[in-house]
């Protein structure tokens, strides 16, 4: 019973990370005419081409996600605090809730912000008819979160997917051979996005549009990782189970 209940959690957590990859499909993808050119730092043209409603879903997509993000990755934390006992062990799990918690706290934000100031430049074009103006609006709006957003991306994105290596590389987690520790090195924001997702960059279109939602679903594989465990643990109980 214990064990479905954790496995619900994880799901939850996975779910919460789709929406993540949802919302930022719906954020950045362009069409086939549309411009792939930008304006300063963050703008793109295309914004201007885009409909509202894919903002405000996108926007919601990263609130309900952030919801179940912290779901399913504090019970993952909860597994590798149970699992890794040892203290070496233990200040990787205490990195670990540090990532996660960091994400819980900026990833609803950061998604809206990122959206709003697509809003801004969308909106302020419409009102006034000057590109360049509205650009810089936008991104001085961008400049302004630059620091929290740099924080954020450091804290979850590089932190989580260091600590997910070492856990993998060093033998913390229950993976039997060198070939399923290389395929779970893929299992992290960081080499998932760095590795397939500019592969995909490299694909015509549409097919060239998955690599906006790689970032997201690199924490997605995060927690199958913490499914991985939880069958290892569920099995080790039964084998405890028929010992005794």
């Amino acid at each position: 019973m214990k064990s479905s209940k954790e496995k619900r959690a994880l799901i939850a957590g996975m779910i919460g990370c789709l929406l993540y990859v949802i919302g930022d499909f719906l954020f950045a993808a362009t069409g086939k005419t549309q411009s792939t050119e930008s304006i300063g730092l963050m703008v793109k043209v295309a914004y201007l081409d885009m409909a509202t409603w894919r903002m405000v879903v996108s926007i919601i997509c990263g609130v309900l996600g952030t919801a179940l993000y912290y779901i399913g990755f504090h019970q993952m934390w909860k597994l590798l605090k149970r699992h890794l006992t040892q203290p070496k062990q233990q200040k990787w799990v205490k990195l670990f809730q540090i990532a996660y918690l960091t994400g819980t706290v900026c990833w609803g934000y950061v998604h809206a912000m990122f959206t709003n100031m697509a809003l801004f430049f969308k909106f302020t074009f419409e009102k006034y008819g000057d590109m360049q103006a509205a650009a810089e609006i936008a991104n001085k709006v961008f400049y302004c979160n630059a620091a929290p957003l740099l924080a954020a991306y450091i804290l979850c994105d590089v932190l989580l997917s260091v600590v997910m290596l070492v856990m993998i590389w060093k033998r913390m987690l229950p993976l039997k051979n060198t070939a399923q520790r290389i395929l779970a090195s893929f299992c992290n924001p960081i080499v998932f996005t760095g590795i397939v997702g500019n592969l995909f960059t490299l694909l015509p279109w549409p097919l060239d549009q998955i690599d906006h939602g790689t970032e997201s679903a690199g924490h997605l594989l995060v927690l199958v990782l913490g499914l991985v465990l939880l069958r290892e643990k569920a099995k080790c109980g039964e084998c405890k189970e028929t010992v005794q």
